[in-house]
Parts: structure tokens; sequence; C-alpha cells
């Protein structure tokens, strides 16, 4: 008789660890086995990496083909080129994050960069698409501040850009054909997550990137970006199946592209693939039409004291 273990699949990712000067450890993807264009299922090796990864410590803007996407008081994300083990360059995103304490007890706990490793690594193993990460290194001592470098990710568009600018270009055949997609691909993902019982706090539409959106190419995909937000719930409650689905609600809810039958059909998608009878759908309606109102006003308030788009020292 087999134990569990030994009947669940490998791990999609393998790490291999490594060490940089002055205190700077973490590791670097040796294998892959999730299938991707331009990575081949043996990554470089730990020597390669590392002048690599110096360099990003050092002073990340001397990398090739390094440009700021984003830049707050707790970090930065930034896109350049890395060299491979055959020397091809290939494009990278860059997420350096800086510490916001020195107490001891944060020395001891995860980095931000080692917690969205793992969680992007659980992601893939239940079969919910993300960036594939390919280094974390960190600061061990204080003050501390990590560093997690994903593949650059081409050819997608968030669900925000897309309802909110792409579908207005689409005649009245294709737009219907393209949100049944959409939201079919949308229902895939949520019922993943639910089996999975991973919670994310922060599931807005623009941390949900499309592949093939207009189905052309091929199947409409998703992909789930900015982890930061992502949590793995022993106990499963209604209320955890249900706040993710209000969230990217709100975030679209004032968006002409979308109707109140997009919301309905979607939703009746979603009861019926998680054994919810759908005979009482427009209660559940109204319940998510209410609290992603009362969401969307919470985050606006939320937003007013934030430092978006922090740019001091």
């Amino acid at each position: 008789m087999h134990s569990s273990s030994s009947l669940s699949p490998p791990s999609p990712l393998v790490f291999t660890p490594i060490e940089l000067p002055n205190g700077v450890r973490g590791e670097v993807l040796s294998v892959c086995r999730v299938p991707r264009p331009g990575l081949p299922a043996i990554l470089p090796s730990a020597d390669v990496w590392r002048p690599l990864l110096a360099q990003l410590v050092a002073d990340p803007a001397l990398l090739p083909g390094y440009s700021v996407l984003k830049y707050s008081k707790n970090g930065e994300v930034f896109r350049a080129r890395f060299g491979g083990g055959d020397d091809q360059p290939h494009d990278v995103v860059c997420r350096f994050s800086r510490s916001d304490g020195r107490g001891a007890s944060l020395l001891k706990r995860p980095s931000r960069a080692q917690r969205n490793l793992r969680r992007a690594v659980r992601l893939l193993h239940v079969g919910v698409d993300t960036a594939i990460p390919l280094a974390r290194i960190e600061r061990t001592t204080a003050p501390r501040s990590s560093w997690l470098v994903t593949e650059f990710v081409a050819d997608v568009v968030d669900l925000d850009q897309i309802v909110l600018t792409l579908l207005s270009h689409l005649d009245r055949r294709a737009l219907r054909k393209v949100k049944a997609a959409l939201s079919e691909a949308l229902v895939e993902l949520f019922t993943r997550l639910d089996d999975a019982r991973l919670y994310h706090r922060d599931l807005k539409a623009s941390n949900i990137l499309i592949t093939h959106w207009d189905g052309r190419e091929g199947p409409v995909g998703t992909m789930l970006v900015d982890l930061d937000g992502l949590h793995h719930r022993r106990w499963w409650t209604a209320r955890r199946r249900w706040q993710p689905l209000v969230r990217v609600a709100a975030s679209l809810r004032d968006y002409p592209a979308l109707c109140r039958t997009d919301f309905a059909r979607f939703l009746q998608r979603y009861l019926s693939r998680v054994g919810i009878p759908t005979a009482n759908w427009k209660a559940h309606y109204r319940r998510l039409a209410r609290n992603a109102i009362d969401y969307a006003r919470r985050s606006q308030l939320r937003k007013a004291h934030k430092l978006d788009g922090f740019t001091g020292s």
C-alpha cells in the first residue's frame, strides 16, 4: 500500500542553494517541469547565476535592459536582461523588497521573496499558472532586504486592460464569443483556487493576466501575479470562497464594456462548477453586487491614505 506522499506528483520546480558575499544567500531554479517557451528543463547552474545576482545586489541599474516598472517606499519592480548558460540573454522581472523593520523576529521569519516563491510553487503545483520564479536571494543581516527574479511573460494582457479598452474594438458577434471564453477561463481559475483552498485577498482584475485573450492564437488562459495576498487556508468557509469574487467584481463594476448580464452569466457558471444550486442565483447576484459596492467604497478610503507611486528616498 502506497503512502499519500508517494502518490503526489513531484514539485514542478527544483531549486539549488546559492551563497554570495556579504551575507547574501538564496536559491536558483535548476529544474523546471512547467512547459515554457525559452526555458529548458535544465537551467543554468549556480555558477552562471552568481555574477548576475551579485550585480543585482550591487547596482541593478547596470544590468542590460534595466527599466523600472513600479516603485514605492517598500521596494521596486523592474525589468532586466539576464544571460543564460548558453549566453543567450532572456528578459526577467526583478522584485526588490526593503525591510519594514529591524527587530530580531524579522530576521527569523521568511523574507517577502521567499514567501512569494513558495506561493508561486504552490500555485503551479495545483495547476494555476503564474510567472515562474528563477532565483531568490536575500540579505541575512539587518537591515534585511530580498530580491525575487521571475520570468518575463510576453504576449499577455491583464484583465483590467482587456475590459477597459480592448473589448470596445470588437464587433457584437466577436464580443459575445470573447466574453464567454473569458468567463469560462475565470471560472476555471476560481474553481482551482477554491479546490486548493487558496485565498487571495487582493484578487483584482489587474492581478489576473490573460493569455490569448481574443482566442485567435489559442485557448484563453489565466495567470496570477502579485502574490503577496495569496494564502492557504486549512479551514475553508463560504466567506473565504466569496471574497475573491467580490474583489474582482469591485474592480470591474464601473466599466461600460461589462453589463449586469455578463456578471450574472459568470456567477451562474461558477455556482454550477462549485456545486451550489443555481435556482437561487438571483439572490447570490444581489449579494455579490451589494458587497462589491461596499468593498469599492472601502477601497477608495484606504487608497486615500497610501503613498501609491511613492518616489522619495
